[in-house]
């Protein structure tokens, strides 16, 4: 059972637990916006500038099989778009599993630390799966390409993602008032992106003091008066099958 429950206004709950015990009693969104724990190697391999004697993720690792496992359960929650950054040679594995994986599009990190061994070039990129279960599919960016271009994130999180990325994942993939999943929280990026937006969110965080972090960025979003942004309509390449 979840640890902590908290309701941060009408429609914006989060949970301080492990998603594994939160999904099960999830009734269905309308999107997944995530960010999942990467693979063993990667988390080890990770390093700053500032701390090349020290790995840059603390917390645990994921594997193909893992990832696999967990998209079958989003997309089975999910209406609409189930949008998650991960290994590129994790994507290939949700393809060749059988996960509905709709496009792989890449996030090109304009900073990103270079090979720090320099025996190989350095990887300046993510991956982004879209899955999307059986029928029809719509999303806000016309003919637009799954390729985003945005600078790293040096924040509260080690893999935090910037929030103009995830902006326009938001705008892209979901629409006003309806509901997005991010049970790989962290700093809580997706919920304050959500709470600006207008959409409602459920979080899940297993960290404590990242949840406290995510918590208050949040509630701090909540507070600030949403300007009026308009959104982009759904434009008639919306309605094709991609």
């Amino acid at each position: 059972m979840p640890r902590i429950v908290e309701q941060l206004a009408e429609g914006v709950t989060v949970y301080l637990a492990d998603c594994r015990d939160v999904l099960p009693g999830l009734h269905a969104v309308d999107a997944v916006i995530t960010d999942p724990p990467y693979g063993p190697m990667t988390h080890a391999g990770a390093r700053s500038a500032q701390a090349l004697d020290h790995p840059l993720v603390n917390f645990s690792p994921f594997d193909g099989d893992d990832l696999v496992r967990f998209c079958r359960r989003f997309v089975a929650l999910a209406h609409r778009w189930v949008v998650l950054t991960c290994e590129w040679q994790h994507a290939a594995r949700l393809e060749s599993a059988g996960a509905p994986l709709v496009r792989l599009g890449v996030w090109i990190k304009l900073d990103s630390a270079p090979q720090f061994s320099g025996d190989r070039p350095a990887m300046g990129w993510e991956a982004v799966a879209l899955l999307h279960r059986d029928g029809r599919k719509r999303w806000n960016g016309g003919g637009a390409r799954a390729v985003w271009t945005y600078p790293i994130e040096r924040g509260l999180h080690p893999t935090q993602k910037p929030e103009a990325l995830v902006t326009e994942w938001v705008r892209s993939f979901t629409d006003p008032n309806e509901t997005i999943l991010d049970p790989f929280m962290g700093s809580g990026t997706t919920g304050v992106v959500a709470a600006k937006l207008g959409r409602r969110f459920i979080g899940v965080e297993i960290d404590e003091a990242y949840f406290e972090v995510a918590v208050r960025r949040i509630s701090d979003a909540l507070r600030q008066p949403r300007l009026f942004v308009p959104e982009r309509g759904p434009r008639r390449q919306d309605e094709f099958e991609l």
